[in-house]
């Protein structure tokens, strides 16, 4: 059967650059597809790409630097060092001043003091003392500490920066005779952050092309080389130039890592070194650093670390950095751009975790970013960085409410519009209830969707109630052929009321339809993933159904293919009743007419030759005519009866009818010479049927036994009990009918023996009607019969039940 093209395009089509809705130049495919990114995913990249731009330029502004503080602080405990035998202080305390007199001392001291420090083979020795200019009124104790420091073999000594009073920045750096002596010279400046807490050290200071190291590097350095190999570092030339080159560079930036623990780094007076009254291997193999921590000196300084004071001595700071010097803990203070990182990476880890997880997800993620954030920051000392962290937590903090805000904005944008949406589309339904008014607007909003959403399951219960009662087979399908919805009429077409259709592929189900008149399949393997033609046709199953297939793909509201809807229609009785149709028409056009004809022929030819015929001959040959036309249509009217008239049922006795109509038959019989005979047992064979039609069958059974049975033999009948039927029988002693013949006994006006027995009377309906009859009553016809052996047809009809009997015998109130 043809069917016209489907108007719709092909899925599997590929769009032509001319169809509408497709960009044709580059620039309308960049905003087409900016439109489709912007409509799924612009909340997100919106807050993605705020976030992300706001943290990396807050970060490089640093606008917290207090926060920032207060988060290192905080966790300044994890990131100390346990103090070591490397590192000795001689501090200049109160004591020493108590002892010696007034500052400043003679160098002669200090002189006598590196001496007996050097005789314990110090690795090297870091004199914290800025000596910038000569001793006027002792000279020569410049050479005389001249000569100690090289007699001590690795002496650094400190140099500063000059910038008070407005003055001129410049270099303050040892004397020129004690700067010779140096094994090294480094700057002694602490870095004070706004708060004028002392919490790191720039390693590098110096003027464009001098730059000098930290007094801790140069006296680490000087050590490790002095014992090495003897050799020293080198530093800047002296003198320094008058005049500045360039502003003061700082690089290097690194954290002090404080001790920790309760043993502090060890520390001997200065007055107990000059007096000779020290371990005789306190210094062996270990720096000394020499400074002042007396109070009143002024070189203290307030730190993160604990202590009773709140203050630190600059020597004590020293000791500190040049412990994480030995001991490699050492933090550096993070770039701009490590910072940036540090805040925006698992900022944007969180971010993408937007798309893809659901909201417990996300807030696992963020609690595991903000978790990745503080063990980096605690492990700083092995990490080795230190970074700002506050930008970078409250980032990843607002991420979850401010995503919770724009979707729930988005979520009511949706509802509202999805609300107006829905209420135009079911326009004519019946409307629900008026939300509740009361609440805030996301109350009513989400009162008014669920009114909107209540209509939808409404169509839908009614969409789906009405497929679910549709008398002929219906089934929607996916995309892919696979059912989502079987009403019952399919559930019932494939005897699968108990396991469902849902998932079940339509192309096994429909694999043993072919189409009528062709044999080739309905639906072939991967038919409705090839096209989206309609196939609409009649076919055939394997159960011999003729059903009228319907498949035609639906749409979605976007012209989107989203399935099939296929229904099946069994045909079977139309067809056979269109057959019957026919069979009346030719029976009614020619095999009722022939006898008609047939007479007016035979008075044709009495007309045209009266001497052709005798009278006798011409009423003889009239007579048969008539009857057979009268048979004919009596046999019709009596097929259409049994099929088509009301069905009146009423307790019978198989017995009594069958007795009945072996009288009726009596004439019949003794004309054709044949004894009918009848069974003595049972005596009762009750069933439940309609009399005039149970009759009418077995008279024809009975009828036709007797035409076929030749003069002198006998016609046995019996009626058979079995467990839930009456068995009611007729055997001839007939010509018999052959095997493969038996199944057009039942074919309408058609007679088997109309060669061999021309002189039985018949039109072929009566067998016909028999089953007709049997199977209004719920029963069957069968067949036992071969050539030359007789035949036997058996009506099988069901017993009724008790109650059934009882049903039918109660007289009515």
């Amino acid at each position: 059967m043809s069917q016209p093209p489907d108007p719709r395009p092909s899925a599997l089509a590929p769009l032509s650059a001319d169809a509408p809705g497709v960009p044709r130049t580059w620039a309308e495919r960049l905003r087409w597809t900016w439109r489709r990114l912007w409509h799924r995913r612009g909340p997100w990249l919106l807050l993605s790409v705020t976030l992300l731009c706001t943290t990396g330029v807050l970060t490089l502004l640093q606008p917290f630097p207090r926060v920032d503080r207060m988060l290192q602080d905080n966790a300044r405990a994890a990131m100390g060092q346990h103090a070591t035998d490397d590192v000795v202080l001689v501090t200049i305390d109160d004591a020493s001043l108590e002892a010696v007199g007034r500052w400043p001392w003679r160098r002669a001291l200090h002189a006598e003091v590196l001496r007996r420090i050097a005789a314990q083979s110090p690795r090297c020795i870091g004199l914290d003392l800025l000596l910038t200019e000569q001793d006027a009124a002792d000279r020569e104790d410049d050479l005389v500490l001249a000569e100690a420091m090289r007699d001590s073999g690795c002496v650094v000594l400190p140099m500063a920066l000059q910038s008070a009073g407005g003055q001129p920045q410049k270099e303050l750096v040892p004397v020129p005779v004690l700067a010779a002596a140096a094994a090294g010279i480094g700057h002694a400046h602490i870095s004070l952050d706004q708060d004028g807490v002392a919490r790191s050290v720039y390693l590098t200071e110096g003027f464009e092309g001098r730059p000098w190291p930290h007094f801790v590097k140069a006296l680490y350095e000087a050590g490790e080389a002095w014992a090495h190999d003897g050799s020293l570092p080198a530093h800047p030339v002296l003198p320094a130039p008058p005049r500045p080159q360039g502003p003061w560079l700082r690089s290097d930036h690194e954290l002090v890592v404080f001790t920790i623990g309760e043993h502090p780094i060890a520390s001997v007076s200065y007055i107990d070194v000059l007096r000779g009254k020290v371990p005789p291997d306190l210094f062996r193999d270990r720096y000394v650093l020499v400074g002042t921590t007396a109070l009143g000196m002024g070189d203290a300084y307030a730190t993160a670390a604990p202590s009773a004071t709140g203050l630190m001595a600059g020597i004590q700071i020293f000791a500190n950095v040049l412990q994480g010097f030995i001991a490699e803990r050492r933090v550096v203070v993070a770039s701009p751009w490590q910072d940036v990182a540090f805040n925006v990476l698992p900022l944007a880890v969180a971010l993408l975790g937007l798309l893809w997880l659901r909201p417990a997800g996300v807030l696992l993620l963020i609690v595991a970013m903000l978790g990745l954030r503080l063990g980096l920051h605690v492990l700083r000392p092995w990490v080795g960085v230190q970074f700002a962290p506050a930008v970078g937590f409250m980032a990843l903090l607002a991420v979850y409410p401010l995503w919770s805000l724009l979707r729930l904005t988005a979520a009511l944008r949706f509802l509202r519009t999805g609300s107006e949406q829905l209420n135009a589309e079911l326009e004519g339904f019946p409307a629900p209830r008026p939300p509740d008014a009361s609440g805030d607007y996301l109350d009513r909003q989400m009162a008014a969707t669920s009114a909107a959403a209540l209509r939808m399951r409404d169509l839908h219960r009614f969409v789906r109630d009405g497929i679910n009662h549709l008398p002929d087979a219906t089934m929607v399908l996916d995309t892919q052929g696979r059912v989502m919805i079987a009403n019952l009429a399919a559930l019932r077409h494939w005897k699968a009321e108990s396991t469902g259709l849902a998932g079940r592929d339509a192309h096994d189900l429909l694999a043993d339809v072919r189409r009528r008149g062709k044999g080739m399949p309905m639906m072939p393997p991967g038919a409705l993933h090839q096209s989206l033609n309609p196939v609409i046709d009649e076919g055939e199953d394997a159960q011999g159904r003729l059903l009228l297939v319907r498949c035609v793909p639906f749409f979605d509201t976007a012209n989107a293919h989203a399935g099939w809807l296929i229904a099946l229609v069994d045909i079977t009785l139309m067809r056979r009743a269109q057959s019957q149709r026919d069979e009346a028409l030719r029976f009614i056009s020619h095999d009722i007419r022939e006898p008609s004809a047939s007479i007016l022929t035979i008075l044709e030819l009495a007309r045209s030759r009266p001497d052709q015929f005798t009278r006798r001959e011409l009423f003889a040959r009239i007579e048969r005519h008539a009857q057979t036309g009268l048979e004919l249509a009596d046999g019709f009217v009596g097929l259409a009866r049994a099929e088509a008239q009301p069905f009146r049922p009423e307790p019978l006795d198989l017995v009594a009818l069958l007795h009945q109509t072996a009288d009726n038959a009596w004439a019949a019989a003794r004309k054709r010479q044949v004894s009918v005979l009848i069974a003595a047992e049972p005596e009762e064979a009750l069933c439940v049927g309609d009399r005039a039609l149970i009759t009418r069958a077995l008279g024809n059974v009975l009828s036709n036994a007797l035409k076929y049975s030749l003069p002198g033999c006998d016609v046995h009948c019996a009626v058979v009990e079995r467990p839930r039927h009456w068995a009611v029988s007729v055997r001839d002693q007939g010509p018999g009918i052959a095997p493969e013949l038996q199944s057009q006994l039942f074919q309408p006006f058609h007679r088997l023996h109309r060669d061999t027995h021309p002189e039985v009377h018949g039109v072929g309906l009566g067998l016909l009607l028999v089953r007709t009859v049997v199977q209004r009553h719920g029963g069957s016809v069968e067949i036992d019969s071969a050539v030359d052996a007789g035949s036997t047809v058996t009506l099988v009809l069901p017993k009724p039940t008790e109650a059934e009997l009882a049903a039918m015998t109660a007289e009515p109130e």
